[in-house]
């Protein structure tokens, strides 16, 4: 035993002199170097004479990185990618191939990770593509990673990503916002989606649970909205898109330059020209806006997009949930809007609104930009599954004037309810009425019930 003891010592030295060994042989030949040998090679291929090829061999091995402090990012994903700004590697094997259509968005200014994900201060393929405990950004899928033009493109039609357009159009007119949080706005039932596209959470995953909520997260307040497949694909793009990043002004500036086609686009969507007119031609109700540019600073108009209520107290108009860069587009377009215009787009729709009509139409605004359609439908016809409450889902409001006078659904409206149990012994139905009285004004759940009160039937006098 006494002679075997230094023996074993002696063995497991050697087994230490061999890993110490391995590991400085393997630092000192690290997988991006030879990524950069076998780059050299394949570019040497093309050189005429034999001194050319030897010159490019005979390139320095070196890492290559990109400091990107407006994206507080260091990329150095092109040590191995080392031809994505050389079309005469359009057909070279990964990692030396070419990236098309790269012109705009070059690595010097934009660096790789903010489109593509993974971890830019790596060196070696796994960690570099993030697929490692405790990196929350792992390399996006080859079919999601146009998604990720939604995080400085944050306005109006995506040349090449329909996806992420339709699927922002599916969030706000589904009435996601009602149990979703988005940049502080919106219920509180479902997890905040401010940065969801930072989580760990797949593409796959994603688009499952959009499918059937229930089948992916057992329990879920989340009803299924028997999205297609085509559909939840446009939400998981959408959701992939949001990570409150934020964006220097360069890449805020070169995602979205506010352009007056797109503020014409939103007066349009939002439906302005109901209350509106320029130069005459529309509706009454608010001011003529042809030349109010020339009228107000474009500060002033600003403050009016974002608080129309504290510029003009009484004032009909919703407080639209634009960001800067929209609101920018919006005054653009009127600074230069004419009759015409207004004719235009007049003829894209039916006749002026009354004021009556105007403000049921800012209800019915608010009640979808809001979210109450995600619990109580689209048309208001209610039916989305709420286990334990009396009835088993949520009521429709097609008649709600039938329980309840307006008074009372202004209240519940402003201090929230809890649904009836339908077994008291059982948990509480999942879904219920948040109180909106901290996020929406008096006028806007004025404006709400107004909006309920036009489609209730029409009860026959005696």
């Amino acid at each position: 035993m006494d002679r075997k003891l230094p023996q074993f010592f002696f063995a497991l030295s050697l087994i230490a002199l061999a890993l110490l060994l391995a590991a400085i042989w393997q630092s000192s030949h690290p997988s991006w170097k030879l990524y950069q040998r076998e780059y050299y090679k394949l570019e040497s291929q093309g050189e005429p004479n034999a001194a050319a090829k030897a010159a490019i061999m005979d390139t320095s091995l070196e890492i290559h990185q990109e400091l990107l402090p407006g994206l507080q990012r260091v990329d150095r994903c092109t040590t191995c990618h080392l031809g994505v700004e050389d079309p005469t590697m359009k057909d070279a094997p990964e990692p030396y191939r070419y990236h098309p259509n790269l012109a705009p968005h070059s690595p010097a200014r934009f660096g790789c990770t903010v489109c593509h994900g993974g971890q830019g201060l790596a060196t070696d393929k796994e960690n570099a593509h993030g697929n490692v405990a405790f990196w929350e950004e792992p390399l996006l899928p080859k079919d999601y990673v146009r998604a990720s033009c939604g995080r400085c493109h944050k306005e109006g039609d995506i040349p090449g990503v329909p996806e992420l357009t339709e699927g922002r159009r599916l969030f706000e007119t589904q009435g996601c916002h009602g149990c979703h949080k988005l940049n502080g706005t919106g219920g509180s039932i479902g997890p905040d989606l401010t940065a969801e596209g930072a989580s760990q959470r797949s593409p796959e995953w994603l688009e499952s649970h959009f499918l059937n909520p229930n089948a992916v997260s057992p329990n879920s307040p989340m009803p299924n909205f028997h999205f297609t497949k085509e559909q939840a694909r446009a939400l998981t793009f959408y959701m992939l898109s949001l990570t409150n990043e934020h964006m220097a002004t360069y890449y805020a500036s070169a995602s979205l330059i506010p352009s007056s086609g797109y503020g014409r686009q939103l007066f349009t969507e939002k439906n302005c020209i109901a209350c509106h007119s320029i130069g005459g031609v529309g509706a009454k109700e608010g001011p003529d806006l042809l030349g109010v540019a020339k009228e107000h600073s474009s500060e002033w108009l600003d403050e009016q997009l974002v608080n129309p209520q504290q510029v003009y107290p009484g004032s009909i108009m919703p407080a639209y949930d634009l960001d800067a860069n929209a609101r920018k587009a919006l005054i653009a377009f009127m600074s230069n809007a004419t009759a015409e215009d207004a004719q235009a787009i007049l003829a894209q729709r039916g006749k002026p609104l009354t004021p009556e009509e105007a403000a049921i139409e800012a209800g019915k605004q608010d009640f979808h930009r809001f979210g109450c359609a995600g619990c109580h439908g689209v048309n208001l016809q209610g039916g989305v599954p709420n286990p334990n409450a009396q009835g088993g889902e949520v009521p429709s409001l097609l008649h709600v004037s039938d329980d309840y006078t307006k008074d009372e659904v202004i209240g519940i409206i402003s201090d929230g309810k809890q649904p009836p149990l339908a077994d008291p012994h059982k948990p509480p139905p999942p879904l219920y009425m948040p109180t909106w009285k901290t996020v929406l004004s008096q006028e806007d759940i004025q404006r709400i019930a107004d909006y309920l009160w036009s489609i209730q039937p029409k009860k026959e006098a005696w």
